[in-house]
């Protein structure tokens, strides 16, 4: 969703995504490019994509390849780290680093349901589960998925 709603605003792309299934929904849904995280260097790739430097990074994934990859951020750029990515980071990157809650506020789901309805705008749910089977859709958080995993209700 990340990618569509920078996209929609006129931004840039670059995005890391988990295998070859979650690179091409990247790049089917806006990324101007996508790479592998677990599999290509990203940091090169992002100084390929920006060669004087990323302006900004929203992080989902925390640990040493995002710490790595954030050394592509201008010192003049912003990280936002929305709070419970984990692990947290354990070195500065240099560029601004803002842990943020998302903003549940009426304000903010009509700013996002206009969005929606203005422009193509898609979730891509990787599996949903009836909601008697919500340990089975817990678990299924440890396995490679792309997109989401919703519960049903009712």
């Amino acid at each position: 969703m990340a990618v569509q709603l920078a996209r929609h605003s006129g931004i840039r792309v670059l995005a890391v995504a988990s295998g070859d299934d979650g690179v091409a929904l990247a790049r089917r849904l806006g990324a101007d490019d996508a790479v592998d995280g677990r599999r290509d260097d990203v940091l090169a790739a992002a100084f390929e994509f920006a060669p004087g430097g990323l302006d900004a990074a929203l992080v989902t994934v925390g640990g040493e390849v995002a710490e790595r990859s954030l050394r592509a951020i201008r010192k003049s750029g912003r990280i936002a780290w929305p709070n419970g990515v984990l692990p947290a980071p354990v070195t500065s990157p240099g560029a601004t680093l803002s842990h943020y809650d998302g903003d549940r506020s009426r304000t903010a789901t009509d700013r996002l349901n206009a969005i929606i309805e203005a422009s193509p705008f898609e979730v891509h749910l990787a599996q949903t589960f009836p909601l008697e089977r919500a340990g089975d859709a817990h678990r299924a958080l440890n396995d490679h998925y792309v997109g989401k995993l919703a519960l049903r209700v009712g």
